[in-house]
């Protein structure tokens, strides 16, 4: 299956080429940075605005597959968006994947969220990703998969890298004793996405652990798993326990790609090492 990654060099775009290349004709757009373990010949630069350019990438490819991991201005962002889908309908052709976020539900925090809840968002991040969810939804109905995703964990990610930076440095961590969150991987994002291109899924996924766990407790766990030095917090007091956790829901996915919290920290000690 011919698919193209919007983003491809960005931390989940990365995971998810390395998986797909084993099995399917996978091609790539940067905007600046290359790192990717796509050929060059099958890399593209791309401008948000540049539509002559993508039009060309989209006739030369013929994408039966797009997946969305873009990152950029939400203006440049969504206009570019609402330009892929009028393509896959004007050109009877495939699918596109959105990678969304857990913020589409920032304004709605008494409780974890599942798929079929309705979007609350009080960020400016929150809402790009609900209205180009909503657009997208809307114009390619069943040619539209949307896939939330909490805080994206694995090897070398720039979470862990920076907590690492900060902790050497005694830079003190803000955390939340009572956020509670649920948490995912770049190798569980890749494969939740493999096995909704194979099954021909539809619809929203969140793409996430199955539990809830406390940020705080969270981050002083993986600081021992990783085997770090003692950090310091700095605790940020909120009006009591809230959420921003996108739990899965859907029935489709095997059971061997669930994970629980405890076995995100069990992957990242692995990984680290």
């Amino acid at each position: 299956m011919r698919i193209l990654i919007l983003g491809v060099s960005s931390y989940a775009g990365q995971a998810i080429a390395k998986l797909l290349i084993k099995n399917h004709d996978v091609y790539g757009t940067y905007h600046v940075q290359k790192n990717s373990c796509l050929p060059e010949k099958k890399l593209f630069r791309l401008q948000l605005d540049d539509y002559d350019y993508i039009k060309h990438i989209l006739d030369q490819i013929r994408p039966q597959i797009i997946i969305s991991s873009l990152r950029g201005d939400f203006q440049l962002q969504l206009k570019f968006h609402s330009f892929v889908a009028d393509y896959l309908l004007t050109n009877d052709a495939g699918k596109i994947i959105f990678i969304s976020s857990s913020n589409v539900f920032d304004a709605a925090m008494k409780k974890p969220h599942y798929e079929s809840d309705k979007t609350s968002s009080q960020s400016d991040y929150g809402n790009y990703k609900i209205t180009c969810e909503q657009m997208l939804q809307n114009k390619l109905k069943e040619k539209c998969v949307i896939v939330r995703i909490p805080q994206i964990y694995g090897k070398n990610c720039p979470r862990i890298l920076k907590l690492g930076e900060d902790i050497q440095n005694n830079t003190p961590i803000i955390t939340y004793p009572d956020l509670y969150m649920n948490y995912t991987t770049d190798l569980q994002i890749a494969e939740w996405i493999d096995t909704i291109i194979i099954e021909d899924l539809d619809g929203i996924f969140h793409i996430g652990t199955k539990d809830a766990y406390s940020y705080m407790q969270f981050q002083t766990d993986l600081i021992s798993a990783l085997g770090l030095k003692e950090p310091v917090f700095q605790e940020e007091v909120s009006c009591g326990k809230c959420f921003q956790a996108v739990l899965p829901g859907r029935t489709e996915i095997p059971e061997k790609l669930q994970m629980s919290v405890a076995d995100i920290l069990e992957y990242l000690k692995s990984v680290q090492k």
